[in-house]
C-alpha cells in the first residue's frame, strides 16, 4: 500500500512513500510510533558498504496491511496523509494519482499544494495536473466511497517560500483579500478545509519579526470567516489546520503558540517533526529520533533535536494536547561513508547517498524504493538507543 502524501524536502508528503502525519499525541504518541517502528535502521551488507542507509520503519512494515483508519471508533483519533500532487509524474510504478488512494486508510487527507497569486489569492499549483486532468475532482470525489472523509488542501510548502506570505500578512487589506479568496476556493474546489504550510515566518527570503503576529491575525480571520461562511448555506464548516516546525527556534521567532491553539483558532497541528538531521551533514545521523540520545552534554544542540522534546515544548508554550498530529517520516535519509567499516550514529560521511530510481534525489528514498531494496538485497537489522 502507497498513498503519496511529504514529509519536507521535495517529497514531503507520501503515506507511505513519504510520510505520515499521526495522531492524538497524549493517547497515541508513544504507540503509533513505537508501533510503526520509527527507530529502526537499516545498514546495506559489505558488498554494499560504499553505500550507508538508515530509515524510519521496519522490515515488517514492507508487507504490513495497514488497518482502515477512518473505520476507527474513536472519534478524536486522527490519521492525516499528505497528497504529493507532482507523484503524478514519476517514472514507471512510481506514479500515483488520486484513483489510487485507498479512501479508507486515512480520516483525513491533504492536497499538497496549493499556490498563491501576485495578489494574494489563492489558485492551482499546477493547473494542468489540478484542473485539466482533474485531480482536484478526483481527489474530493473520495468521500463519494467514504463520506466520513475530509479532503482538505495545503498551501505553501517549502518550495514556495516565505517572502510572498510576509508581505500577506503585513496589512488587513491582503489578508481579507486571502480569507475570501480562500473561501471561494475552497467550496469550488469541494475541498473541506485548508492547512497553511508556511516554511517558516520569519525566516527565509523575505521574512521579518512582525510575520508571528501577522500569522496569528491571518488564522483568526481566517477562522471568523469559516465560522459564519457556513450559515446561510447549511454545508459543514470548514476545517483550518497548520503544519509547524519541530525546532525552538523556528517556534519561538514565528508561531504564537497559545493563540493559535485557541479553540476560536486551528482545529489542530500537523507537526514537522522529521528532518532533524539531514544527509548533508558531516555525520550520519536518524533524521526522526523518537528521543533525546543518551549521554549527551547540556550543552549539546541535538538535546532537542527529536520528537519527544517538540512535542513536550509545543505544550508547554501553551499547545492542546489533543490538537498536536505527529509527523511519522517513512521515507529514509542515505549517506556515503567516510569509511565503509565506520556504521554507527556518528560515523563521518562524505555527503549523501545515492539517490532512488524514481525520486531522483541524492541522500533521500521513498518508501517504495526501501521496500524494494530490502526485497532484493540482503539487509542488516540492527536496533538503535530509542528501541
Amino acid at each position: 500500500m502507497e498513498l503519496e502524501t511529504k514529509t519536507s524536502s521535495a517529497d514531503k508528503v507520501n503515506m507511505f512513500s513519504d510520510s505520515v502525519r499521526s495522531t492524538n499525541v497524549t493517547k497515541y504518541i508513544y504507540q503509533v510510533t513505537l508501533g510503526i517502528a520509527l527507530q529502526v535502521f537499516y545498514a546495506l551488507k559489505p558488498r554494499m558498504n560504499h553505500f550507508y542507509l538508515w530509515q524510519m520503519v521496519s522490515k515488517w512494515l514492507c508487507n504490513m496491511r495497514p488497518k482502515d483508519a477512518a473505520k476507527s471508533s474513536k472519534s478524536d483519533y486522527k490519521l492525516v496523509c499528505y497528497y504529493a500532487n507532482w507523484s503524478i509524474y514519476r517514472p514507471g510504478h512510481a506514479k500515483f494519482t488520486p484513483e489510487n488512494i485507498n479512501p479508507f486508510l486515512c480520516t483525513h487527507l491533504i492536497y499538497a499544494f496549493a499556490g498563491m497569486n501576485k495578489n494574494y489569492e489563492l489558485k492551482p499549483f499546477d493547473s494542468y495536473n489540478d484542473i485539466q486532468l482533474g485531480n482536484y475532482q478526483k481527489f474530493t470525489n473520495l468521500k463519494t466511497y467514504n463520506p466520513k472523509l475530509k479532503v482538505m488542501i495545503a498551501i505553501g510548502g517549502w518550495n514556495e517560500g516565505s517572502k510572498r506570505f510576509s508581505k500577506l500578512v503585513e496589512a488587513s487589506s491582503s489578508r481579507q483579500t486571502f480569507v475570501r479568496s480562500a473561501v471561494s476556493f475552497l467550496r469550488k474546489h469541494g475541498f473541506d478545509g485548508l492547512d497553511l504550510d508556511w516554511e517558516y515566518p520569519g525566516f527565509r527570503d523575505g521574512g521579518q519579526d512582525e510575520d508571528k503576529q501577522g500569522y496569528s491575525k491571518l488564522v483568526k480571520e481566517l477562522r471568523d470567516a469559516f465560522d459564519s461562511e457556513n450559515v446561510p448555506s447549511g454545508k459543514a464548516k470548514l476545517l483550518l489546520t497548520m503544519a509547524v516546525p519541530a525546532g525552538q527556534q523556528y517556534i519561538d521567532k514565528g508561531f504564537d503558540v497559545p493563540a493559535l491553539s485557541s479553540k476560536k483558532n486551528l482545529d489542530f497541528f500537523n507537526m514537522l517533526t522529521y528532518d532533524y538531521h539531514t544527509a548533508h551533514e558531516a555525520e550520519i545521523n536518524h533524521h526522526a529520533p523518537l528521543r533525546e540520545e543518551p549521554g549527551l552534554e547540556d550543552w549539546n544542540p541535538n538535546k532537542l533535536l527529536n520528537i519527544e522534546w517538540s512535542v513536550k515544548y509545543y505544550i508547554k508554550k501553551g499547545a492542546d494536547p489533543k490538537k498536536l498530529v505527529v509527523g511519522i517520516p517513512t521515507y529514509g535519509r542515505s549517506y556515503t561513508l567516510s569509511d565503509a567499516e565506520e556504521t554507527e550514529i556518528g560515523s563521518p560521511a562524505d555527503g549523501p547517498g545515492e539517490q532512488g530510481e524514481a525520486t531522483r534525489e541524492k541522500g533521500y528514498l521513498a518508501y517504495y524504493e526501501i521496500c524494494q531494496l530490502i526485497q532484493e538485497h540482503e539487509w542488516e537489522l540492527e536496533a538503535p538507543y530509542q528501541s
